[in-house]
């Protein structure tokens, strides 16, 4: 199954919720981990969440580069590649983003998504998450307003 479309995503979550579950969410930071989580979710006949921290991104763009985006991008088109070879179904999710990262790493994830939608494909990640917990609380919420009208245009769910 290809990784899961906004709908898809919903009914997970919708579906966890209603019969108090919660699906393993896993972070990667390569390939191999990446496909180590995906072939343990299949195994298991498991749907589940991979996610892409700022560092996880970093380290999988490699020593010469070290961007966050580019990383996790590379991750994330790899994940929806051989998700397809599976009978499950995979969300792709970003992991604690500190409000110092949010423009070298979500804007331009969300941006790699509005690109795929103009293209009518699917949308890179299902989610992103903004940490900005470290933040007096009306900051927080300005950034995260900001970020989640984005988020809506483009149907990906923001965790703030």
């Amino acid at each position: 199954m290809p990784v899961a479309n906004y709908e898809q995503y919903c009914s997970m979550l919708d579906r966890a919720k209603k019969q108090g579950f919660a699906y393993p969410a896993i972070n990667v930071t390569s390939t191999s981990t990446a496909n180590a989580a995906i072939k343990a979710f299949a195994d298991k006949k498991c749907d589940g969440i991979i996610q892409v921290s700022t560092g996880g991104g970093e380290f999988a763009s490699g020593l010469g580069i070290k961007d966050k985006a580019t990383g996790a991008i590379s991750l994330a088109q790899h994940v929806h590649l051989v998700a397809e070879k599976y009978d499950i179904l995979i969300a792709l999710h970003t992991d604690h983003c500190h409000p110092q990262y949010v423009e070298s790493f979500m804007i331009p994830l969300i941006e790699e998504t509005e690109r795929r939608r103009e293209k009518g494909l699917s949308n890179l990640f299902n989610s992103h998450m903004f940490d900005g917990s470290e933040l007096p609380l009306d900051e927080n919420i300005r950034i995260s307003k900001e970020l989640l009208e984005r988020c809506a245009r483009n149907e990906i769910i923001l965790e703030v």
